[in-house]
């Protein structure tokens, strides 16, 4: 008959606590995780916001004014650099009229996570006014001021 007494080695017992501590610390880990990815993503989405708002400066001091997606997203897209939509990004900008004159603009962005829609509004900003640039966050619905502006798909 043979021995074990001297064998080293890790018991059935020990080996279950170490994967269920490894279990613990994962369902721990993964929701932490998810959220820091989520932050990101929305940092990503607002940092090619700012790209949208350098081409809408090119527009301007190229073309003399202000463009909107809805008259030239051509040319902002071609010439200016101006983000095209993608599966999980949408973007439009317009024009901020005062007194019939274009004082700034303003750029939408969309960005579909986990099917959640997350909306941003970008804000130039405007002359002879108390608005500064910003961002904001938009819900679905809400209204934002700027025609055209929203939080849809």
């Amino acid at each position: 008959m043979t021995v074990f007494a001297d064998k080293k080695g890790f018991t059935l017992i020990e080996l279950s606590i170490v994967v269920a501590i490894i279990g613990i610390l994962a369902a721990v880990a993964v929701p932490i995780f998810d959220s820091f990815s989520e932050d990101s993503k929305i940092d990503e989405l607002k940092s090619i916001m700012l790209v949208a708002a350098a081409s809408q400066e090119k527009f301007y001091l190229s073309e003399g004014r202000y463009g909107s997606t809805g008259t030239d997203k051509n040319s902002l897209i071609s010439k200016y650099a101006f983000p095209d939509d993608t599966t999980k990004m949408k973007f439009k900008t317009g024009i901020v009229v005062k007194d019939g004159v274009g004082m700034g603009y303003w750029i939408s962005g969309v960005r579909k996570i986990h099917n959640d829609l997350h909306c941003w509004l970008y804000t130039s900003s405007f002359m002879d006014t108390t608005e500064t640039t910003n961002f904001k966050e938009i819900k679905s619905g809400e209204s934002t001021g700027y025609t055209g502006a929203s939080c849809s798909w």
